[in-house]
Formats: structure tokens, C-alpha cells, sequence
């Protein structure tokens, strides 16, 4: 794999905290049997949940702020089962 097309290959730098974080956490899940396709659901929904709080509830912010279409942000928001709002 070419690290170097990756948009976050910085903090993901081998010196960094964060990717010896990361590594740890994929080992955990990799040994709980937990696949790839769960991992990065749970990711994506977090990360969505994330935006949300930040934003306020601002679907359009926050699908800014995703990298994705309101419309492709509303249909995740349906699939996890969050409401949008804010304070949740």
C-alpha cells in the first residue's frame, strides 16, 4: 500500500503517538474477531456523531466537514440510527 496517496499519512507518522494508539486499538479488534466492515461502520458513525455535537446539528457543516454529499450524510445518519441532534 502507498502511504504516500493517503491525505493523513502525517499523524499517522511511525514516530507518533497516535499511530502506536491506532495500532494498538486494530490489534484489539482484530483479536475480539471484530472485521473490517464493523470497524469501519462504527468509525464512520462516530465520526458523524463527532461532526454533529461540533456543529451543531448543521447537517450541511458537517457533511462539508465529512467529505460527503448532505444527501449520502442523511442516509448514514437513517442507517445509525442518530437523530442529528446535538445533544445526543
Amino acid at each position: 500500500m502507498n502511504s504516500d496517496r493517503l491525505p493523513f499519512t502525517e499523524p499517522f507518522e511511525k514516530e507518533n503517538s497516535l499511530n502506536g494508539e491506532l495500532r494498538e486499538i486494530v490489534d484489539e479488534l482484530f483479536r475480539l474477531g471484530i472485521n473490517l466492515k464493523e470497524t469501519k461502520a462504527e468509525i464512520e458513525r462516530l465520526f458523524i456523531e463527532k461532526a454533529l455535537k461540533e456543529y451543531n446539528g448543521n447537517r450541511s457543516r458537517v457533511a462539508r466537514r465529512l467529505g460527503l454529499h448532505r444527501n449520502t450524510l442523511n442516509s448514514k445518519i437513517e442507517l445509525y440510527g442518530l437523530n442529528g441532534d446535538p445533544s445526543t
